[in-house]
Order: structure tokens, then sequence, then C-alpha cells
């Protein structure tokens, strides 16, 4: 069925008519070029009708050159044949050859391992790639690390064993190339953690003697170049114009405002069961395990069949049929989180609904390319939520066939998370004094006067009481860690802001599927006890912030206004929780934390001579505009909604001004307060445009309510927010104009 046939609902009840939007994307016809492959190679892509495209080619050519290279396409471009062939290629080549391939899933490594060996066996090849993490058993440990030559595994348990490189000698002393697929998962501070360790591989790999070349494989981003070198401190090539085909596709924008007697739930099952009716082959993506169920179950009672839930917290086996099924199309439709976004081959499908934003439009894009594979027509529909960022694209779909435009940023400068590498290096080589930064040095320095490294005529040793490996967890933000307990077991470890922010007494978590209700946070101890409870709620915490400017970066002059960038203290205080059900508050119960108080970088707007608003709307103005800023950050900068915080205040005791300022909260700064304030005039512009389009007069939770805001979104002047905008906004193209 056509994609405008899909469309077609026949006058069904159910229908509102709330498609808003569509627009019709061409087919692309693919363009191709010849890569002169060794014969088995050679032979098996004959044998199978493949031809590479020009993207694939130009990539094997920088590899075979000795380049690192990042591959920055749309999912179904052919990335994973872009490298494995020059992977292949090198060991075929040199028959002691090896290559590491890191996943940071390892569901994608283990779908990766069954693409190898498919290869392997078509070739007539003999590579024994193998998988090596912690679901490693034991007995095949000792061979894997004597025989394989393909190796596959994640950071975190790559970091677990570089103590005991000695175990890798052959695999290191031989690698001709490092694989990181899904790059784009290494964003923020996790990001600044794979970049450092990938630094600890890279020094262990050359003490043995090999300089692999690099691949970088990644969704379109807006920097690849920059990401590229903030993750692996070297210079790739950039591939990022895809030259594969592209059947046509169908965007859908879907506004469920327009049926306000049906919840978001029950329009994406009447949606879902109406295609797969149909024959549509559907995936529906949604934010959360619990709506992942719900929505198939609904789409179920509507009488839609072959519909299934597909989630983290099923048990791998139950997965991988549902993969298969859908694979040989013996199910038409599946609802899922974003376990389906990468990587994992599900065939190809008709149709993809995205149930809310995914955050990103990276993420959107994954998605969407998740359909119409090998050239198919696709139709792909989107459902917002009621919030700003969702609600922007709806009105903007122009911004939304934009593609993936935003910025990954990786935050090296982070003394933290620095210091916990310096100190994991150091426990597995010694670290020559000649071989470090003056930063490094001055780090070194610092942890050898807290005992943790010694000098030696070597270079710095680690001389703690405890495992270097243990004590930094990749994953870490820094600072005390949190264990999160239940029924005696540790289940994940979290670092002391996260914990304030989401296992106080009385949050919801959901881990590896089960929903877990906090009884105690003991930060004492640094222990959150938790017992399972299925609730059909969630909760956020409310905070207020105090910002403290310590020292101004870098500064702009705009007219009346002031434009800085800089270091400061926040200080953050829990007023209470919210609880919610389906998108709206049902409770708001007080919560007793102490402070919590850490050095960041911010950036913040000052107004020499107030704006033209009356006195006692310019709290509420200022407070508005803060959060049109803020909801709007992730477009251009990929970011969590607690990856940045905000304060507004008309009289700011240091600027002695009015002030709005914006901060990482992350400890030592995540780099998105610089991003944003270079990247300022897009950011008010997007603002500025949420605010003027939305329809409603006060400001609702599709422009300027928050759920996180700690002062209940009060006051709030939607009037006075689009004025303050509108200043900026002027006052920032004068001073582009004048630059």
């Amino acid at each position: 069925m056509t994609s405008a046939r899909a469309l077609d609902f026949g006058g069904a009840r159910w229908y509102r008519n709330q498609i808003t939007y569509t627009s019709t994307l061409p087919r692309r016809e693919a363009s191709y070029d010849h890569a002169d492959l060794p014969s088995p190679l050679a032979d098996h892509l004959a044998s199978q009708g493949i031809r590479l495209y020009g993207h694939q080619v130009d990539a094997i050519r920088a590899l075979r050159s000795d380049k690192d290279v990042i591959l920055s396409t749309p999912t179904a471009s052919g990335k994973t044949l872009a490298f494995n062939l020059p992977v292949i290629e090198s060991l075929l080549e040199d028959p002691l050859s090896t290559a590491l391939y890191l996943y940071p899933l390892k569901a994608l490594a283990n779908d990766q391992l069954t693409v190898l060996r498919d290869l392997e066996r078509a070739c007539g090849l003999d590579l024994r790639p193998s998988t090596y993490d912690g679901d490693t058993p034991v007995g095949q440990r000792a061979r894997i690390k004597r025989t394989a030559r393909i190796v596959l595994t994640n950071p975190y348990a790559l970091h677990q064993y570089l103590p005991w490189h000695h175990q890798w000698a052959r695999l290191f002393s031989n690698l001709s190339t490092v694989v990181i697929d899904e790059a784009h998962y290494y964003r923020g501070v996790f990001g600044a953690s794979v970049a450092h360790l990938l630094q600890r591989l890279l020094r262990i790999v050359a003490h043995y003697g090999a300089h692999p070349r690099i691949v970088l494989s990644s969704a379109s981003i807006g920097n690849p170049l920059e990401f590229g070198r903030s993750l692996t401190g070297r210079e790739p090539v950039v591939v990022s114009q895809s030259t594969a085909e592209q059947g046509e596709r169908t965007l859908a924008f879907w506004d469920t405002h327009l049926d306000p007697s049906r919840s978001i739930t029950s329009q994406a099952a009447h949606l879902l069961r109406h295609l797969t009716d149909r024959n549509v082959r559907t995936l529906c993506f949604v934010r959360s395990r619990a709506m992942a169920e719900a929505v198939s179950s609904s789409a179920t009672r509507l009488g839609g069949e072959g519909i299934l839930a597909y989630r983290a917290g099923y048990l791998p086996d139950h997965r991988r049929m549902i993969e298969s099924d859908l694979r040989e199309g013996r199910i038409n439709g599946v609802v899922s989180t974003s376990a389906l976004e990468a990587g994992i081959d599900i065939g190809g499908l008709d149709a993809a609904i995205l149930v809310g934003f995914p955050g990103s439009l990276l993420s959107a894009w994954q998605q969407a390319g998740r359909v119409g594979r090998r050239g198919a027509p696709s139709l792909v529909i989107y459902m917002p939520y009621e919030d700003p960022l969702d609600r922007y694209y709806l009105h903007h779909p122009e911004a939304y066939l934009e593609g993936g435009s935003e910025q990954l940023v990786i935050p090296l400068a982070n003394q933290q998370t620095r210091a916990g590498h310096l100190a994991c290096a150091a426990a597995e080589l010694p670290l020559a004094k000649a071989s470090l930064s003056s930063e490094d040095l001055s780090l070194a320095e610092s942890l050898e006067d807290a005992g943790l490294l010694a000098q030696t005529p070597h270079g710095f040793i680690y001389r703690g009481l405890e495992r270097a490996h243990d004590v930094l967890q990749l994953g870490d933000l820094g600072g005390d860690t949190v264990r999160l307990v239940c029924e005696g077991k540790t289940l994940e470890t979290l670092d002391d802001l996260r914990a304030r922010r989401t296992a106080f007494p009385g949050a919801v978590m959901v881990h590896q599927g089960e929903t877990l209700v906090i009884d105690e946070l003991d930060l004492e101890r640094n222990l959150a006890i938790a017992h399972r409870e299925n609730v059909d709620y969630r909760t956020h915490s409310l905070r207020s912030s105090e910002i403290e400017i310590l020292g101004v970066e870098q500064h702009m002059d705009a007219g009346i206004l002031g434009l800085s960038r800089g270091h400061v203290v926040v200080t953050e205080s829990f007023r209470g929780y919210k609880a919610i059900h389906s998108d709206r508050t049902i409770d708001v119960l007080p919560l007793e934390l102490p402070d919590h108080s850490f050095e960041t970088d911010a950036l913040w707007m000052t107004w020499r001579q107030a704006p033209a608003i009356p006195a006692d709307a310019l709290a509420g103005a200022l407070h508005g505009a803060e959060h049109a800023l803020i909801a709007m950050a992730p477009v251009i900068v990929l970011c969590d909604p607690d990856d940045i915080g905000g304060v507004s205040t008309q009289l700011h005791l240091q600027t002695r001004a009015p002030t709005i300022l914006i901060h990482d909260s992350l400890s030592g700064g995540s780099g998105i307060a610089d991003t944003l304030y270079t990247d300022l005039g897009p950011l008010v512009a997007r603002a500025l445009a949420l605010v003027a389009d939305c329809p409603c007069t006060e400001g609702c939770p599709s422009c300027l309510l928050s759920p996180r805001c700690g002062s209940q979104n009060q006051p709030l002047s939607k009037t006075g927010a689009r004025a303050v905008l509108g200043q900026l906004h002027e006052a920032l193209h004068h001073l582009k104009g004048a630059s």
C-alpha cells in the first residue's frame, strides 16, 4: 500500500483531521563507485548483487591510506559494510592483523557479530570474530584472547580489561583498526570518559608497537569533524554525504490536541491498528517502557492482530524472537522504546509512528530510517506530546525536515573526569612526565599530593588503596557515588546530584523494565533504598537555584544588553516533587534534602536598562524567556532536560541588573553552555518562534510551563517573555550585522 493510501482514513469515526501537514521527500537514486576489493570480498558482493555506493568507497579509500574516518550518514546508508570491508581487507593482507569493535550496547555487538560471522562464512574466511564482555562464558575467554582476530566489546568492559593488557598482547600488538560504531552515543560527560578511555587504549597499543586507524560510525550530526577530533584526539576524514538510494518518504504531522476526547495513547493505538489492518508493517516508537505496553495492549484490544511490545527488560531470547518475527514478516506491528532505534537488523518495514519527539532530530531520523529500506516507499507520522520541544516541531515542520543538525559536545576539560582516567592510566603503565601536557602534569601532581600517585624513575604510578578501575566507574559524573539498592542487591550507582534529583524518597525510577519506588535516600551512607511496585505515575523533583558568578571568560556588548560566558557556583535547593500521570500533575509533595553546590559553566544576559515592560510583569517576563531558552537548547546542542538549568531575576546581586543565567548541570561543566553562547542567535530565534506560534494566551505546557520548575511556574508572563526574547533577537541581529 502506498503512503497516500495509508493516510486515507475513509471517514473513520476515531479520526478528527489531526494530520496538519504532510511532505513527501522524492525518491533519490543511488550513485555507485568501484573499490577493487580482494577476490573473496569482491566475489561475495557480486554473488549478492551488491554494488558499493560512492560514499562507501570514499571511506574505504581513506582507510586504505591509513587515515581515520568518521562516517556520519543516515540510517540504511550502508555504514556497516563501509567499515567491515576495509577491516577484513587488512586482515587478509596481514595474517596476524587484528581489529577491535566498540559498541555502546551489548545487543548491538551481538547483532554485529552475526553480520561478521555471516560475511566470514560467505567469503570462506577464518577470522573467528567474538564478543568479549561480562556475559562471555569463562570457558571461552582464553580461546578468544588467543585466536580471535576481531573482538567486539563495549566501553564499560574495555575499561575493566585494560589493566590486564598483557593478556591481550597478541590482539594489541597486531591491531590495525579500531571501529567505534554508533559513536553519537558518546557525548556529554560519558563521551568525555570514552574519549579518555580511547587515549588510554591507544597508549597501551602503542606500547605494544601498533598504531591502528580509527573508524567512527555515527548518525548524521551537525559537527562531525569537531566531534571526531574530540572523541579520538585525531583528525578524521569526514564522509557525510550519502549516495545510497532512498525510496520516496512521506512525513505526516499529527496534532493530538485536535481530539481532546482521546489520550495520545488511544490515538497512537487507533493509528497503529489502522495501518496494520491494511498490511502496512509498522514500527511505533514511544518514550517509555510502560507506554510501549499500553499502546500495544490498546491496539490489540481494538482488533489489531500481530502487534507486540519491545523494550529493554525483556529476556534476550524474547527480544531476539520479536526481531526475527519482524524480519520474516510474521508480525505487522511493534511498539518499541528507543531500543530498536539503532543497529539491530529488523528488515524492511513500511511505516513508523513517532509518539513524542525522541529528544533530538538525530534520534528522530534514526527512527524514521528504520522503515522504507532498500529503496521502498515509506511513511513516517510524528505525534507530539504537550511539550515545548514536541510542539515546536509540529508548528515548524520545515525545521524537522532539515534533519540531524544538532551539535554533539564532549567536555574534555572536565577536571574530575580527567583525573580519574589519569589514575587509571598510571595503574596500567607508568606515566612519563614528558608524555603529559602541562594541565595533566598539574593534575598528576595533585593526585600525588592526595596519595593516589607516586613518582618513580619510569614516571607516575598508581598507589591508591582501592583498585583505580573500580573507583572510576565509566559513567560517573564525579563526586560521591550513591548505590541504588533493592532487596539487598545493588542495582546501579548514581552520582550525588543525580541521586538527589531522581532517587529522593517517594521517587519512581525504572531499572531494566522494573518500576521501583524509593523509600530512603541516605546521603551520609551514599545509599538509596527502593522497593518494587507497579505504579501508573512518574515523578519530577522541583528545584530552585542560586548562582554566584566566579569569573567571566568572554563578553559581548549588544546595545543595552551584555552577553557573557564564564564560571559560576550553582547552589541547588530541593523544594518538593510532582507526581505525574499521563502528562498531568496529580499531586505535589514536599521534599527535604540538603542543598547541593557545584562549580560549572554558564552564560548570562543582562539588561543595562530594564526592558520596556511594566515593573510588575518583569519577573514573569524574564522567567518565561528563561524557560523558552532552556526548552529550545536541545535544538542547538544534543542534551537532556536535566543537563542544563537556569535562573532569572529582576536584580542579580553581582550584575546589578535584570539577568537570565543558563548553566551546565554537571560539576566542572559539560560544554553545553559554551556551545549555546556561541550559537545564541539561533537559540533565541527558536525560543521566540516557540512562544510566538503557541495559540495560548497565558503560557501553557506547550510553550513556557516546565514540570521541573521549582517555583511552580510562578510568576510567568507570556506577553513579557515574547517581548524579552524579541529584544534579545533584535540585539543579536544588530550585533551580527555589525561584525
